[in-house]
């Protein structure tokens, strides 16, 4: 039987200004959020919204949020301003494909 890749990836991007939003619902277990901007954007998960549960993106820099079941236990803002939040999620699952 042929290889049968059983992750599920997708790409994603939204806008986001300084109130923070949480990412548009999608089930995976990993996130990578991307900054592009200039601006400093801060990352928070599962509730944690307190300043010193803020995780830092620079501009230019990326980060990888494992031990998630939805990418909506994530939330982001810019620092000031507004712009784009690109991130792509991973979704690894056990397969019940019986290969011989």
């Amino acid at each position: 039987m042929a290889y049968q890749n059983i992750n599920t990836c997708r790409s994603f991007n939204q806008s986001v200004n300084t109130g923070l939003s949480a990412l548009v619902d999608q089930v995976c277990s990993e996130v990578t959020i991307y900054n592009r901007g200039s601006t400093t954007l801060e990352i928070y998960d599962n509730n944690y919204s307190a300043a010193s549960n803020a995780l830092i993106i620079s501009g230019g820099e990326n980060v990888s949020i494992r031990g998630i079941t939805n990418t909506n236990q994530v939330s982001a803002k810019f620092t000031t301003g507004s712009g784009v939040v690109y991130y792509r999620t991973a979704y690894f699952t056990y397969s019940t494909v019986n290969y011989g």
